[in-house]
């Protein structure tokens, strides 16, 4: 399986455990929790364990750096205030 868009993350096993997605986006443990909580980075459970499949990751990054939209939730209003 290829990483996507971004290479970088060709080396990651298929499926990424929390410790995994703390490396991998260099953030501390509870911003990892929140992010899958808030459903912000999609997932499986596993009984009680939580597994983040690469390119779940991928599209997160990818959505984060291309279009701000999907990755805060927030809406994008024209000139005439016409939701976008």
């Amino acid at each position: 399986m290829e990483g996507g868009n971004l290479p970088m993350f060709n080396n990651m096993p298929d499926m990424l455990t929390m410790s995994d997605l703390q490396t991998a986006l260099g953030i501390g443990r509870s911003m990892a929790y929140r992010l899958v909580r808030r459903g912000d980075i999609r997932h499986l459970r596993i009984g009680r364990t939580i597994k983040i499949p690469r390119r779940y990751l991928v599209e997160y990054i990818e959505a984060a750096c291309y279009n701000n939209v999907t990755a805060t939730g927030e809406s994008i209003q024209s000139t005439e205030g016409v939701i976008v």
